[in-house]
């Protein structure tokens, strides 16, 4: 069935019955370059307010944290929990940071710049803003399959979030790079050793599920996610902090991550295929060698994104949109012509590599047109 969630395939489940659950240095290997230190964790969010929980002690007051203005509100609630001063930078129509309108901001002691849908943004620069302001610089990878080019190298902490690229029901890492080893201690008494996810088994019982139920029947199943294109959903606390469960670890050591890459471009391009001649539709980012955490597609106007939202969702097709901005972003006019414009008119369609190119395309044209 065609699906938002990646789904197991039968060896991945079989092979995760029989495994042994590796350890963090295992399982996280494919994460980590040479001399990086790593943890495995169940959500990167809370990784993240960790860092930000290491910073505030050392600086013996609450970290001012410099964020890109096109970002989900949901992901910040452990930062905002944790105490943590939130700037927003406005981004550039495309999505890039504006670091020209950063120069005019205060103290700032972390930057985070964000791989969005799993396109490298160019970190160098925050690189170089970083060492003017003697800053910490995070790279947001949790839309990123694995480490690549311009991923995971200008940072001093990079975040990856597996489990929302992989069939796996939690999994998070968080990578250290060397220069950044002083530190390793403070964010290791900050993540703590938390109790193991519990609910796996539900999160199995529900792929299961989707895998055996044929596709002629979604349009007949109740559909999960916004009705409405231009609606956002609650923001919710975030439940505590947990390690990834035994089934976890399993299908995180067993992924085939050169299998999930191929698929997830394969599928992008047969859907870019499918809108290569729509007039208000676009890819958002273009990348040989990324690997698409979901397709981006821009509309030529809000009004078109409306429409075309709607139209997917009444074929029962999966369709997001994506972020539900922070509140300071949507009540500042400077980042109207960016991150706002952006939250507008972007959709987004899965890749993930549980769906058939072919099946996925014919889908879609059916409504894409």
């Amino acid at each position: 069935m065609i699906t938002t969630a990646p789904l197991p395939d039968w060896s991945q489940l079989l092979r995760a019955v029989v495994d042994t659950p590796g350890d963090d240095d295992e399982v996280t290997a494919p994460w980590r370059r040479p001399g990086d230190v790593a943890w495995l964790v169940g959500r990167s969010t809370w990784s993240l307010a960790a860092l930000v929980a290491a910073a505030s002690e050392r600086l013996g007051l609450p970290a001012r944290i410099l964020l890109p203005g096109w970002i989900c509100n949901q992901s910040l609630w452990p930062l905002r929990q944790a105490g943590a001063e939130l700037v927003f930078l406005p981004v550039l129509p495309d999505g890039r940071p504006d670091w020209q309108a950063a120069e005019a901001l205060g103290t700032i002691d972390m930057v985070m710049v964000v791989h969005t849908f799993g396109y490298p943004v160019d970190a160098l620069e925050a690189r170089e803003f970083c060492a003017r302001r003697g800053a910490f610089l995070i790279e947001d990878a949790a839309h990123v399959l694995a480490p690549i080019a311009g991923v995971g190298e200008a940072g001093d902490a990079t975040f990856y979030s597996p489990h929302k690229l992989l069939p796996v029901p939690e999994g998070g890492v968080v990578v250290l790079n060397p220069r950044a080893e002083a530190w390793a201690d403070g964010l290791a008494r900050e993540l703590g050793r938390p109790l193991p996810a519990a609910g796996s088994f539900k999160w199995l019982a529900k792929r299961l599920a989707q895998m055996l139920v044929p596709d002629a029947l979604r349009p007949r199943l109740p559909q999960g996610g916004q009705p409405d294109f231009r609606g956002d959903p609650a923001t919710q606390p975030v439940p505590p902090a947990a390690a990834p469960s035994g089934l976890a670890r399993r299908l995180l050591a067993g992924a085939d991550l050169a299998r999930e890459a191929s698929r997830r471009r394969d599928n992008a391009a047969a859907l870019r295929d499918v809108v290569r001649n729509t007039p208000d539709l676009r890819p958002l980012f273009h990348s040989d060698t990324a690997v698409p955490y979901r397709l981006a597609l821009r509309c030529a106007s809000p009004k078109a994104a409306v429409q075309r939202y709607r139209a997917l969702r009444q074929a029962h097709l999966p369709v997001e949109s994506w972020p539900d901005l922070p509140p300071e972003v949507t009540a500042d006019p400077l980042h109207a012509e960016g991150a706002v414009a952006l939250r507008r008119s972007v959709l987004l369609l899965p890749v993930h590599a549980a769906l058939s190119p072919d099946r996925l395309a014919r889908a879609y044209a059916k409504v894409l047109k």
